[in-house]
Parts: structure tokens; sequence; C-alpha cells
């Protein structure tokens, strides 16, 4: 087999799998998430070819297999033509959110009820392994925004109606100043929480 020949195909072979692991780690936000329909369509629809095609490839390789007939040369082309494309629509099918980048999603903005916060909840990666949650306030007066992570149970959360106005969390004041509790409602698909905020610290703490 030419040099060329050897160096395109072991360029293709690196190409191929490089995108099947791309695509894997990505389809599974780096294993914090099962596969979804899509990436299991895509998975059997071009990353176990793929896959066939990098093993093929290897074994020629290997074997130092050379072309012999016009129809040989037009089947390699046509090989490697195909792990390219399905390497390329791989690579293209993936979705950095919640893997790469965090996903977020926000109920809609309220004001607490001694008007003093403007105040929602941002759900992090939300049915991953890795989800979170945390609270964002705005000082009314002042303009100042905070965010405070909290102990809401994001990974319990199966299912999650999202409208265009959601309320998935109540903030109450309390005697201290400082302080306020935070109580998810049923619209965030688990069981009612509470969580003593204490915005001077910047600290949540779960109430039983």
């Amino acid at each position: 087999m030419p040099i060329w020949s050897r160096l395109l195909l072991i360029g293709i072979v690196i190409f191929s799998v490089f995108s099947f692991v791309w695509f894997l780690f990505g389809s599974t936000a780096y294993f914090q998430r099962g596969m979804d329909i899509i990436g299991t369509t895509y998975l059997w629809g071009a990353g176990v070819p793929v896959l066939l095609f990098a093993v093929v490839f290897t074994i020629l390789l290997i074997k130092e297999w050379t072309p012999t007939s016009g129809v040989d040369y037009v089947g390699i082309c046509v090989g490697m033509g195909l792990s390219i494309l399905l390497s390329a629509a791989l690579i293209q099918s993936v979705n950095t959110h919640g893997w790469a980048n965090e996903k977020i999603r926000s109920d809609a903005l309220k004001i607490s009820a001694d008007g003093k916060y403007e105040y929602r909840v941002d759900l992090i990666n939300v049915f991953q392994r890795n989800g979170s949650a945390r609270l964002y306030l705005k000082n009314v007066s002042t303009g100042e925004e905070t965010y405070i992570s909290t102990e809401i149970q994001v990974r319990k959360i199966k299912t999650l109606a999202i409208g265009e106005v959601n309320h998935w969390i109540k903030l109450e004041p309390t005697d201290n100043v400082s302080h306020y509790i935070l109580i998810t409602t049923k619209e965030l698909g688990i069981p009612e929480e509470k969580f003593e905020i204490d915005i001077a610290t910047r600290t949540s703490r779960k109430l039983e």
C-alpha cells in the first residue's frame, strides 16, 4: 500500500475514533445522563458503522493490504468517504449543553412579599446526575445581584412542565431581615422542600 494511502487511512481511523468518543461523551453529558432517542438513533445509524469502518481500515493497515483492481480502489474510496461523512455527522449531532456548557432553566422572576428582592430559581443540568439548583436574588434598592446554591433535589425531578410563566419556588421573609424561607412548589414535580436562606452569608440550609 502506498505511503500516502496508509497515512490517509490512519488519519481517517483517528478521526473516526475521535468522533465516536466525542459523540459518546456529548450525548450522555460525560455519562451524567442517559442517551435520548435521538442520540440512540445516531448511535446505531452512524456510530456503529463508523466503528466498523475503523476496525476494517485498521485490519487493512495491519495486513498491509494493497488494492489490485479498479473495484478495490472504488470500494476503499467509497468506504473512506462514508466514514468521513458519518464521523462528521456524529460530531455535528452532539449538543454540548449540560456537558461542556451548563444548561440552565429558570422560573419566572418574582418579587418577595416584603418587596425587597426580585428572585427566581435556576435549575442547572436538570435530569442529569450533575444537576443542581441556585437561588437568584436582586436587591430592588441597590440592584445588587446574588446567587445562592441550594440543595433542592434536582435529581429527583422526573418531569418538568415548562410554560411561558413558571412558579417553581416561593420566597417568604422572616423576622430576621437577612433570612428568608424558600419553599418549592408542586410545579417543580418533587415533594415540597423548605430552605432557610441567609442572604448575609449567601448560604442555604434545608429545614426538616
